[in-house]
């Protein structure tokens, strides 16, 4: 058996990458490190987003009273903000020019939504309408990814593996759309792995590296999501970083960023991510 592509070498050999999202503020918390530490080492960093995560909840008193604003508006000027603190300066939606099929008429992938099926693992709203992400035809989304790649030519694309960081439906749907369209154009895809092995190189499949130096920038990036987390303030075990910025030591002993979800879920976003590359 051959042994399995270093996603690695692909990415360091790229110069220009595309990262395919679901909503807003996921380029951030699963990619947030890796995207920042490509950029700074002058890779091209072009993001795809296929919702404006419309039916999100709201951390109270994230929204200034008399804001006028729709939801999708105020999470636009957080990817905004969030992007540039990454160094990403180039991003799409999904369904808009030019991350459009030809022909097609421009068309807007609502956010699924989601809910609990357990702890840790999310599945579809049931309030879900036919124009959300999940529930559109796969063929418009891939379609329209297509003519993105053909736009944009990417030497690879990041994406979500089949689990989709926890079982959100549009981030599973995301997946599906990246291997469609990779596939069509012959582009290499390299997957985050929803989780890291419990050891390092117990998969041989998922290649895992830190990011030094990122902390600051993902700081500066998770905080603009300010209407759906909370960065946490000092903790117990917090460590500073390479960049002078704390971080937090999570369960495997990898530094990040301790946050706190809408929810009210306590995570840390990582500054380790864990990739392999799609056979």
């Amino acid at each position: 058996m051959s042994a399995p592509v270093d996603p690695w070498r692909l990415l360091e050999d790229a110069s220009t990458v595309l990262a395919v999202h679901a909503h807003p503020d996921d380029e951030s918390l699963s990619t947030g490190a890796l995207l920042a530490s490509l950029a700074a080492a002058g890779t091209r960093v072009v993001l795809l987003t296929a919702t404006r995560g419309e039916e999100g909840e709201i951390v109270p008193g994230s929204v200034a009273e008399g804001e006028t604003r729709p939801l999708e508006e105020i999470r636009e000027a957080e990817i905004e903000a969030a992007t540039s603190a990454l160094g990403i300066t180039e991003r799409h939606w999904l369904g808009t020019a030019p991350a459009l099929a030809p022909g097609a008429a421009p068309r807007r992938y609502r956010d699924s939504g989601m809910q609990w099926v357990r702890e840790g693992l999310a599945g579809p709203s049931g309030s879900a309408g036919p124009d959300s992400f999940s529930l559109r035809p796969l063929e418009e989304a891939v379609e329209d990814l297509v003519a993105l790649l053909t736009a944009v030519r990417p030497d690879v694309v990041i994406g979500y593996d089949d689990e989709g960081t926890y079982g959100h439906p549009d981030h599973v749907r995301a997946h599906h759309v990246a291997v469609g369209a990779c596939a069509r154009t012959g582009t290499p895809l390299v997957e985050i792995a929803s989780e890291l092995p419990d050891t390092p190189g117990s998969d041989p499949r998922i290649l895992e590296r830190d990011h030094p130096g990122t902390a600051g920038a993902v700081l500066r990036s998770v905080d603009s999501y300010r209407t759906q987390l909370t960065v946490i303030g000092s903790t117990a075990d917090r460590a500073t970083g390479t960049d002078g910025v704390e971080g937090t030591h999570g369960a495997d002993g990898v530094d990040g960023i301790a946050i706190r979800h809408v929810g009210g879920q306590d995570d840390v976003v990582l500054l380790r991510t864990g990739l392999r590359v799609r056979a």
